[in-house]
């Protein structure tokens, strides 16, 4: 199966807002024995103006397992009952972790404690809609696993 048979690059998921944006990517798939349990992608990071010296610009590339897409169903999940959560805590690999501020916001961290041993945080706004796509987005990503 090639990426663009496959229909990628498609986002895992997506918090954006007001220049802000933190996403997933997947880029490519790695089948093994004919079926998918890993795929390459790429954490895209956005907060504030770099060009004004308050803000930065990044992409952490990861890899995303087949049960790290049962985990991201768990927090968007716990997210949709209004829990804060994280996302591979304590695994080796870019944890996400997503909390409430006010009804209508999420801040969310990205945490590379293996490679640039850094965090970012932003603030991003949140509505209904937003779980909607975010479901959407995990099923298309089940989908190029094979798998509900």
């Amino acid at each position: 199966m090639t990426s663009q048979d496959a229909g990628l690059p498609c986002e895992l998921f997506r918090f954006e807002g007001a220049g802000n944006v933190v996403a997933l990517r997947v880029d490519s798939l790695a089948p093994q024995d004919g079926r998918v349990i890993e795929a390459s992608g790429t954490i895209e990071i956005g907060c504030g103006d770099p060009s004004a010296g308050n803000g930065v610009r990044g992409a952490l590339p990861t890899l995303v397992s087949d049960d790290d897409l049962d985990a991201w169903r768990g927090v968007l999940d716990a997210l949709d009952l209004g829990q804060d959560v994280a996302w591979r805590e304590d695994q080796k690999a870019i944890e996400v972790h997503v909390r409430w501020e006010h009804d209508d916001m999420l801040v969310v961290t990205v945490r590379d404690r293996m490679g640039l041993l850094t965090d970012v945080t932003t603030a991003v706004p949140v509505s209904d809609e937003w779980f909607d796509e975010a479901y959407a987005r995990l099923e298309r990503v089940y989908e190029l696993f094979e798998r509900r």
